[in-house]
């Protein structure tokens, strides 16, 4: 373990993790640049060197009920917008991983630039291999990260996230898009009118998510998995974001929004989802 205590980063390169094979999407795809312009809030990052942040991070602990005086463990925290806004609420302690060196410098950029550096830690390591102790956490968060684990790194991180967590300790996850958009809403439009099959690509995904989404979710896949990984109170559910630039013709991208507004009908026409789910105190 090697520390760097002027960005308070922590190296961690356990036999645990070596042992590990090789991760489905390589950590140098996630490079500085892809922080810089790829991520929720990254205009107000880099307009700001990181000092101001989306209120995504702070919405997205009021969504998980947050308490001050809580530990978080943010797996896949990214430039660290989470851990810093978990701080300001008033967390205890703040660590967050990520297997990207590019992230982990840029969420330490992050801790400076708004001056609370010394209140949180950084780590470098695998989702798979979580170096943290057990019942640290009492929330552990996963901010778009699941989409882009394959089926077997998710199985193997959720129980990971598990075990950090402390008795009714809580995971929140946030992801997008959904696979139900493409698989289901948009196969059946490009097979409904004549022509279309022709005009429209079969596939709809941009270079960039068939590169790096390897794990995209639908409802019942998410909830599935933190069953599998031994959570109880498993609350998965269609998030707001409609996203429709992918389909061809205009008047057809209007279908999402009306599916959106109908709860029955929401997962065919909302891109993201919500999950949260209790390690049960079985003490």
């Amino acid at each position: 373990m090697v520390t760097n205590t002027a960005v308070n980063l922590v190296v961690v390169r356990s036999e645990a993790e070596r042992s590990l094979g090789p991760p489905a999407v390589s950590p140098g795809v996630y490079d500085e640049h892809y922080y810089r312009s790829g991520c929720i809030g990254s205009r107000q990052w880099e307009q700001s060197q990181g000092s101001e942040m989306s209120g995504f991070y702070a919405g997205c602990l009021e969504r998980a009920r947050f308490e001050p005086g809580g530990a978080i463990v943010d797996v896949g925290t990214g430039r660290g917008e989470l851990l810093a806004a978990a701080i300001e609420r008033g967390a205890r302690r703040a660590i967050g991983v990520d297997y990207s060196p590019d992230g982990v410098q840029l969420a330490s950029e992050t801790l400076a630039a708004r001056g609370i550096d010394d209140r949180a830690e950084v780590l470098l390591a695998d989702a798979r291999r979580l170096p943290v102790e057990d019942g640290t956490a009492d929330l552990v968060t996963m901010l778009d990260v699941v989409e882009h684990l394959s089926a077997d790194e998710l199985d193997a991180t959720l129980v990971e996230t598990l075990r950090v967590l402390a008795p009714n300790g809580s995971l929140f996850i946030h992801t997008l898009p959904s696979r139900t958009v493409y698989d289901v809403t948009y196969r059946f439009q490009r097979a409904l009118v004549p022509g279309r099959r022709r005009r429209w690509p079969a596939d709809p995904r941009n270079d960039y998510e068939r590169q790096m989404h390897v794990g995209e979710q639908t409802l019942g896949s998410l909830r599935r998995a933190l069953r599998r990984a031994g959570f109880d109170a498993v609350d998965v559910r269609p998030g707001e974001w409609v996203h429709a630039d992918f389909v061809p013709d205009e008047r057809a991208r209007k279908l999402y929004w009306r599916l959106a507004k109908r709860r029955p009908t929401a997962r065919f026409g909302v891109a993201d989802i919500w999950g949260r789910a209790r390690k049960a105190d079985r003490a």
